[in-house]
């Protein structure tokens, strides 16, 4: 009897070990992808995780080249430059999650996206210069056209995102009017510039193509600061001829902006760590 219980219970000792090592490994497919196949090139894609261990979630991509990433606790974007095979991983304090993907060769910024991050980090936005001479609430006979509206009673919100390309970081910044506009494929209008750490973006009106009928949705545009040094930088908004100034600190990953007029142009978050 003793013969035969002592195998049954190695067996089960066993069985038990790889149970609980197959418990504490990494598990495939918990983190979850808007996409996984189809991807392409310059196109974002939303990663997240069910994070239960109390620790922060730390991303990243392999392989780490061509690729850019930012996030926001446990969920993240990433941005593929490059066709290919990727994984991209979740660390929770030790325990890692991760995901395949695969980028096709084909380019994101080939279809109609009037404005995008595409070619991230280098901004390639076009810029639309559209009809500032005839508003559409004058021009009910001359059939579609393109048409400038001004900011003169709308609000500015920005949003910046930080980006990390391994010990590179940067800001992208994400501006939303308050107002809702015609067209779907609608565009704020954005001229941005940088000089000795020193960054100016400038919101002249949003552009509204002719014969587009879908909408009213709020104009975006994103701009890309990449790579920010350490340091305290002016940072200046221009809408519609008006200047506001302000500045941010870069410590590391960590941004603080210094934004106290909040009349035409609102930062938030004002901190990001």
């Amino acid at each position: 009897m003793k013969r035969l219980l002592i195998p049954f219970l190695l067996m089960t000792a066993v069985i038990g070990y790889v149970s609980c090592q197959k418990n504490n490994s990494s598990d495939l497919a918990s983190v979850n992808a808007a996409k996984t196949e189809g991807i392409k090139k310059g196109e974002p894609v939303n990663f997240s995780v069910q994070n239960t261990s109390g620790l922060a979630t730390k991303w990243s991509v392999s392989p780490a080249t061509n690729v850019s990433l930012t996030s926001d606790g446990d969920k993240a974007t990433v941005y593929f430059r490059k066709s290919g095979s990727y994984s991209v991983l979740a660390d929770m304090g030790g325990s890692i999650q991760r995901i395949m993907v695969s980028v096709s060769d084909s380019s994101f910024c080939d279809s109609l996206r009037r404005d995008s991050i595409c070619g991230f980090p280098t901004d390639t936005i076009p810029h639309n210069p559209g009809d500032t001479t005839r508003p559409d609430t004058t021009c009910k006979n001359c059939g579609p056209h393109d048409s400038t509206f001004a900011l003169t009673y709308d609000h500015i919100n920005i949003t910046p995102i930080r980006i990390d390309t391994g010990s590179v970081s940067g800001l992208a910044i994400k501006a939303t009017t308050r107002n809702f506009y015609a067209c779907s494929f609608n565009n704020l209008l954005t001229g941005f510039s940088s000089a000795n750490g020193s960054y100016y973006l400038a919101y002249s009106g949003v552009f509204v193509p002719g014969g587009c009928t879908s909408g009213p949705v709020q104009a975006t545009s994103t701009r890309v600061l990449y790579p920010v040094t350490d340091g305290t930088h002016a940072f200046k908004v221009n809408v519609s001829g008006t200047i506001y100034t302000g500045s941010f600190t870069k410590a590391g990953t960590h941004y603080n902006f210094n934004w106290s007029d909040t009349s035409k142009v609102t930062i938030s978050p004002l901190i990001i760590n």
